[in-house]
């Protein structure tokens, strides 16, 4: 069999390194008729977690505002309401109607004939603002679905999850409203939920008891006395209050929306207020204005510029822009937004909304609200979850990731002391975490997961921590207040697993004195495995990276070098006469077959593939023999799975296009208007782990780096020559790349600081085809097992 050939890959010693700022505008959104309904709404993101569906229906101005702190007493995640805004003697999405999302500016503007109006957030205040040739009066509404006690009402998968919300207090006047939802209200026994759990009480962080959100929304000039109504407003029912503005050629109206803990509505009511005075709003559009270019400036990556929407490759480049665009309305937020729709998630609308494939029934019965989201119930799901952390890594955007550590490093004491219960040390996060760090779903008397596809599944707390040693080592962030829970993760599985061989065999390690990582989950797929591939890999980098810290503690280091020499090697066997890894060493059963565990080695851990161009064989050879009957489940490109990332670092240029193309052009089954509301796949809508996913694996086509502030920097490994592309992306160092490559060649490039750029390593042209195995060979040779003692 020939062995693939690899080119020797050369350096770029010099490229020219003017480069022109891309023009965002084309980018951005136009829509020329209204909307149907909430579905077809378009994002306005704003900061701080704060953010916002708008649309046009039926002559309205509709608004979902939402904020990511919105978590009642049970810990589930809200909307704010609706506000519908009407003027009058004006029909909107009549002739000469435009609607149009400008990015540059994260701005949405309505135009008809001579009426304008635009909607932008001032951090989490939502400012309308309209004017007219000629005096317009308005009616201005808020309307919600918990005006009162609402019971049955359908929130989730499956019929069976009908849920019981609790009132809102909405406060109307001649000013505007404020209206909020105080959980100190309700009372809910979140001790007890605790206790359940084998959990202190005192280690959980009580995150929603005195939790208060909601908005306030303050009229210019003021209105009538608002009227409540009984309402049926898009896929739900409630109360709604109108009021009527005096007529007038320039309209504007603050909503200040909220959510955390111990938050004064009232305050929000003279926050809102305060931005009616037209020098306030014009300073804080001057200051929104520049923390948007600053964040444009960080990164970007536009395919095909000089392309329009005709165009695949161009619209995976576009909705790239637009999903973060997406994602930075949770600019230094408190959470992590969910996997399953973030905050923009909209109605459940009967026939609107369609699943395919396996993915879970999907139920579209009323009673019903915008709060719908499938698997609201996992809460967050560790697996979906880190596709919100990784595309900020390579995007520069420090302050989207800050809310991913904080998840983890503010539930450190309900971790440890779960690790506590089990008898190990450290911190361990099973895989479905609630608002509060415990288990979610099924949870145990021990606060594991019952589940047993789920039960020892805790690699995803290790990914969490390689990937904040990455982000400390890309964009210079300090892991000071981060280092006890990613090195807790790692002495969990040093401690636990040492006594699970003790008690089977009578000693700690194997008898080539490496730690056996058994009984354990491999992902959701392989269970009762003994060295999944995605646990063993993370150990290797993570304790790599701890010992790269120059201010890791002395004890610390001694403990890390100590583990690190146990850690046991990467599960290799045959199949079809090849080296492949395998997803553990040995496993029982197998469970979901959507993700092929054994491309974890290649990518996030980058021990195979691209970056050790010595392993580029085995890589392919592990993809390419993956067993029919799984491939057919794990190669496909829906919601979390990392198909782009993983033949990207394969170098397949072409299989790596198509794949870009299926994941983020959002052609082949778009089920909402706005271009990056990709879903449903196995979620829900928009399907944030479905983009962040999308956006990973094209960052990766371009630069895939190695581990570590002085590793190689492969360039183009999987970029297709007839794509064209501009792009900014960051790599450890600290290095940013950025270039230009136009009709095959690159035009230009700059990497800063120029010292790296020693470290470029060129991919374009140098890797020959792949071979493929034998198909009639069949033959498979299981990793060496463990040789442990006899008890």
């Amino acid at each position: 069999m020939k062995k693939l050939q690899i080119l020797a890959l050369a350096a770029l010693a010099s490229f020219p390194v003017a480069l022109k700022a891309f023009d965002l505008s084309k980018h951005n959104v136009v829509w020329d008729s209204p909307s149907q309904d909430s579905l077809d709404s378009m994002p306005l993101s704003g900061r701080l977690g704060a953010g916002a569906n708008v649309w046009v229906q039926d002559g309205s101005i509709w608004i979902y505002p939402s904020h990511n702190g919105a978590y009642d007493e049970q810990g589930r995640p809200l909307k704010l309401g609706c506000l519908r805004i009407t003027p009058e003697g004006l029909k909107l999405g009549q002739a000469g109607f435009r609607q149009e999302l400008v990015l540059a500016n994260g701005t949405i503007l309505i135009e008809q004939g001579d009426f304008q109006a635009a909607l932008w957030f001032a951090g989490e205040t939502l400012l309308f603002e309209s004017r007219s040739a000629k005096p317009l009066a308005y009616d201005v509404a808020f309307g919600t679905w918990r005006d009162r006690r609402r019971d049955g009402i359908l929130v989730d998968v499956f019929e069976a999850t009908r849920q019981t919300f609790m009132a809102d207090q909405v406060q109307p006047g001649k000013e505007g409203f404020v209206w909020f939802h105080r959980n100190a209200d309700y009372p809910f026994d979140l001790a007890e939920r605790a206790k359940r759990q084998g959990i202190p009480p005192e280690a959980v962080p009580d995150l929603t008891t005195k939790r208060v959100f909601g908005g306030a929304a303050m009229v210019e000039g003021g209105m009538t006395e608002p009227v409540p109504t009984d309402v049926e407003w898009q896929f739900w029912n409630g109360k709604a209050w109108t009021g009527k503005t005096p007529a007038r050629e320039n309209l504007a109206i603050a909503i200040r929306l909220g959510g955390k803990l111990d938050a004064d509505p009232q305050q929000w009511a003279a926050e809102a207020k305060a931005l009616l005075d037209p020098a306030a709003r014009s300073a804080a559009k001057a200051d929104e204005t520049k923390r948007w270019e600053e964040f444009w400036s960080r990164s970007h990556l536009v395919v095909n510029p000089s392309a329009g929407e005709g165009d695949p490759g161009w619209l995976a480049g576009r909705n790239y822009q637009l999903f973060r665009y997406m994602l930075a309305c949770n600019r230094g937020g408190e959470f992590p937004l969910l996997f399953n729709g973030g905050i923009f998630t909209t109605d459940n609308f009967p026939g609107r909304i369609k699943v395919s494939g396996g993915a879970a029934p999907l139920v579209a019965g009323s009673p019903s609200s915008p709060d719908f989201r499938r698997w609201l119930f996992l809460n967050f799901m560790s697996q979906n979850q880190r596709w919100l952390g990784w595309p900020t890594v390579a995007g520069g955007d420090a302050d989207m990731l800050e809310p991913t550590m904080a998840f983890y490093r503010n539930r450190a004491g309900v971790a440890a002391s779960r690790a506590k219960i089990n008898g190990a040390e450290g911190m361990v996060y099973p895989e479905p975490l609630d608002v509060w760090g415990l288990c979610s779903f099924i949870p145990t008397g021990t606060s594991f997961c019952g589940a047993g596809h789920l039960h020892q599944y805790f690699s995803m707390m290790l990914e969490n921590a390689w990937m904040a040693l990455q982000a400390r080592d890309t964009m210079g962030i300090s892991l000071e207040k981060d280092l006890p829970w990613i090195e807790g993760t790692v002495l969990f599985y040093d401690s636990y697993y040492r006594a699970q061989t003790k008690k089977r065999t009578g000693q700690e390690l194997t008898l080539d004195g490496k730690l056996c990582i058994y009984p354990s989950n491999g992902l959701e797929f392989a269970m009762e495995a003994t060295d999944p591939i995605e646990v063993v890999c993370a150990l290797h980098r993570i304790t790599a990276g701890l010992l790269a810290l120059p201010d890791l503690p002395a004890a610390s280091r001694e403990r890390i070098k100590r583990i690190q020499a146990t850690i046991p090697d990467l599960p290799i066997g045959k199949r079809q006469g090849r080296d492949s890894v395998f997803p553990a060493r040995s496993y029982k059963q197998e469970a979901n077959k959507e993700e092929p565990i054994e491309m974890f080695a290649a990518w996030p851990y980058r021990m195979m593939g691209v970056t050790k161009p010595e392993t580029l064989q085995l890589a392919r050879d592990t993809w390419e023999t993956i067993p029919k009957e799984r491939a057919r489940h794990c190669k496909r490109d829906v919601s979390w799975q990392a198909t782009v990332a993983n033949v990207a670092s394969l170098a397949y240029p072409e299989e790596a296009k198509k794949r870009a193309i299926h994941k983020m052009s959002n052609t082949a089954k778009p089920q909402a208007r706005f271009p990056a509301f990709f879903g449903p796949g196995n979620d829900w809508l928009p399907d944030h782990n479905w983009g962040g996913s999308g956006m990973v694996g094209m960052q990766e086509m371009i630069l895939a780096p190695e581990p570590g502030p002085t590793g190689k920097l492969h360039l183009f490994p999987a970029w297709p020559k007839d794509w064209d592309v501009d792009f900014k992306l960051h790599a450890p160092g600290p290095t940013i790349v950025e270039g230009v490559f136009k009709g095959g060649k690159i035009e230009s490039l700059k990497v800063t600081p120029e010292s790296r750029t020693k470290d470029i390593v060129n991919w374009l042209d140098k890797v020959t085809p792949y071979e493929p195995p034998n198909p009639a060979d069949t033959s498979v040779e299981q990793p060496k097992a463990p040789a442990l003692p006899v008890k």
